[in-house]
């Protein structure tokens, strides 16, 4: 048994939504065929639900905790949301084959918003609106749940465009089952303690399960996101934790004051999409060094918990530090960006990633600032590219 393969193979699971057997094959029966392997770490440390069938493979990942950057990467609206699972009802009852077009597709969108009542109605008269439409439906294309059989002009530019699609039959298993009865939910709690029925979270297997879940589940955790108990099983289990990060995903467990974190030899590890191929990806990985630079001669200091307290001018002052040395290499568009806009831009960016919260005071700059970070060599600098990435559109 290759276990260098079957880490790769694991890590493929949790990197991506699902493996899907007719768009990847070989990835496909590489996992089925070594599922023995790390189905037990699955199960009894992740407490995760492993879904194995004929045409697809899926780990569903639910977090300890959710947070921002957990979300689609490719959205950046709410109504892009509200589309797709009102295109996840259109396409319930459809079989594997089964083909429709695009017309028919935007009427039910528009008349199912309308029926519920919903606060923004599609109107695709609006170029944003047919722009979250494509974006949509690019991304149940990339994820399998749809195919393209035959396109003209783009609906971005023509709302005349017309398409004709083909369902996968997958498109079902793409939101997790609940267990109780979502319309009686009312907050992000509910959806979370759905999966283990009220069970006490601080003790048995349901603590060891958000133990893991934070670690690989999440960029970092801080102790602001864990429970005593859970800080007690990561600080007892320390040495076992490692043991089982190093024999299933290659990781190492490192844990800090204020941090957990699991880091990886593999230097082009994908977790949760950052860096990513946007180009504010790259631009974060400058700031953050940029940071870094001033915690260590000094100018920034670390408090107890190794979190920095910074003012708002503090931080705009460093962002606009950045920009002022960097912007050479950055895009058109983030350079010419007003500063202000580009300030405003590149906090929300570093909220997102939690690598900054928000506070009366200003802001607390979190540890993971130090592990994800980039610079431009001196040789053959060219326009900013760290990770290949490309503009917002």
């Amino acid at each position: 048994m290759n276990i260098d393969t079957n880490t790769k193979e694991l890590e493929y699971l949790l990197n991506n939504y699902w493996c899907v057997k007719e768009a990847n094959p070989k990835e496909y029966f590489n996992i089925k065929n070594n599922l023995d392997y790390y189905k037990e770490f699955i199960r009894d440390k992740l407490g995760s639900k492993l879904i194995v069938n004929d045409r697809f493979i899926k780990l569903e990942k639910i977090p300890a905790i959710p947070k921002n950057y957990m979300g689609i990467s490719e959205f950046d609206d709410k109504l892009e949301y509200v589309i797709l699972f009102i295109i996840l009802l259109f396409l319930e009852d459809k079989p594997k084959l089964e083909q429709f077009i695009l017309s028919n597709l935007i009427d039910f969108i528009s008349n199912t918003a309308t029926t519920l009542e919903l606060d923004t109605i599609p109107n695709w008269n609006i170029l944003h609106h047919r722009k979250c439409l494509v974006t949509v439906i690019n991304h149940l294309k990339d994820l399998n749940i749809i195919k393209v059989v035959e396109e003209s002009n783009s609906f971005t530019e023509d709302t005349k465009a017309e398409a004709l699609y083909e369902t996968t039959g997958i498109s079902n298993y793409y939101v997790r089952e609940f267990k109780n009865n979502i319309l009686e939910y009312n907050n992000l709690n509910d959806y979370i303690n759905d999966e283990f029925n009220e069970q006490n979270e601080n003790i048995g297997d349901v603590r060891r399960y958000r133990v893991y879940r934070h670690l690989l589940y999440s960029l970092a955790s801080y102790t602001d996101d864990l429970t005593e108990y859970e800080i007690d099983y990561l600080r007892k289990f320390r040495s076992s934790i490692n043991n089982e990060l190093s024999k299933y995903i290659k990781g190492e467990l490192e844990l800090t004051k204020n941090m957990a974190i699991v880091l990886f030899e593999d230097e082009t590890k994908e977790k949760f999409d950052f860096p990513n191929n946007k180009a504010i990806s790259d631009i974060l990985l400058l700031i953050n060094n940029n940071i870094l630079n001033k915690v260590t001669n000094n100018t920034l200091i670390l408090d107890n918990n190794e979190v920095i307290i910074i003012s708002k001018e503090q931080l705009y002052r460093i962002i606009k530090e950045t920009k002022t040395e960097y912007e050479i290499y950055f895009s058109k568009n983030y350079r010419e960006m007003p500063i202000d806009n580009f300030i405003k831009e590149v906090i929300a960016y570093l909220k997102e990633y939690d690598f900054i919260r928000e506070d009366e005071l200003g802001y607390k700059i979190y540890p993971i600032v130090s592990k994800l970070i980039g610079y431009i060599p001196k040789e053959d600098k060219e326009q900013l590219n760290l990770f290949g990435g490309i503009e917002n559109e």
